[in-house]
């Protein structure tokens, strides 16, 4: 019986992405790795997991890029329905999402189904990594495909004080050439929000108002490379660690003293 490791793989971009394949061959030599991706891609879709429909899948077969299951759902679904079916409860001892071929600094990680994926992991208290590159169809996938097993064993071997496994680490790559990058940056989270417009790119449907494509640009990024949005701009390769404890804790003696004990 193998002593591997088990490595559960997904992402949104869809099980035939560049991506991802890239992840399985780095992965594949070191740990046992069940891939366990949508269909289609599902770019976009945050944490949207599937309950008023039924799901199907279908194993990979000859014609598919790498051994797995091919899902007809969410990243987050792929991850529930792996723990659940696939792997028969038995929890993997990672989840990896990615390679996003995309960005997922800052504000987009609310929106990213890749992150979303590892967010999954993570809500089971699995060591959960979701990785991105900046800039779609960016030719250095693969070199920096190649650093993951690095940055997994270094993340996983970090002392901590904390007990609460439910982190997730979301890894963001530069558009530059690897050799050119200047190195990692633990980053905060950057909260710079997007500045959207909605373009219309389709007027013949005399049905309805036409067809819109949002385009969007952040808005008041912070200037210093500790958040992550920055550094990714700057050439670092970002590591921020995530939790989903979103209660705004500074808020809650202030409301305490307003409703609990002021209102009669």
């Amino acid at each position: 019986m193998s002593d591997k490791k088990t490595v559960l793989l997904t992402n949104d971009d869809g099980f035939h992405a560049p991506g991802i394949k890239c992840l399985y061959d780095v992965l594949s030599p070191r740990y046992n790795v069940v891939v366990a991706a949508p269909e289609k891609e599902q770019s976009g879709v945050s944490h949207t997991f599937t309950f008023m429909r039924p799901l199907s899948y279908r194993e990979a077969g000859s014609s598919d890029p790498m051994p797995g299951y091919i899902i007809d759902a969410s990243p987050a679904d792929c991850v529930k329905f792996a723990l659940s079916h696939i792997l028969k409860g038995k929890l993997p001892d990672l989840v990896v999402s990615g390679i996003n071929d995309g960005d997922n600094s800052g504000i987009a990680a609310f929106y990213s189904g890749t992150v979303a994926a590892a967010r999954e992991g993570a809500f089971y208290g699995i060591p959960s990594f979701a990785f991105s590159m900046f800039n779609r169809g960016n030719p250095f996938m693969m070199q920096y495909a190649e650093m993951a097993p690095m940055l997994i064993d270094e993340i996983l071997n970090t002392r901590t004080p904390q007990l609460d496994t439910r982190v997730l680490y979301n890894i963001n790559y530069p558009a530059c050439d690897p050799a050119e990058s200047k190195g990692f940056k633990i980053t905060w989270q950057s909260m710079a929000h997007y500045e959207d417009s909605y373009t219309l790119i389709d007027n013949e449907n005399r049905s309805s108002h036409g067809k819109y494509q949002v385009y969007g640009d952040r808005y008041k990024l912070e200037e210093s490379n500790a958040f992550d949005a920055r550094a990714v701009l700057n050439g670092y390769i970002a590591i921020t660690p995530l939790c989903f404890d979103t209660t705004a804790h500074w808020m809650m003696p202030y409301l305490r003293e307003r409703i609990e004990e002021g209102i009669d």
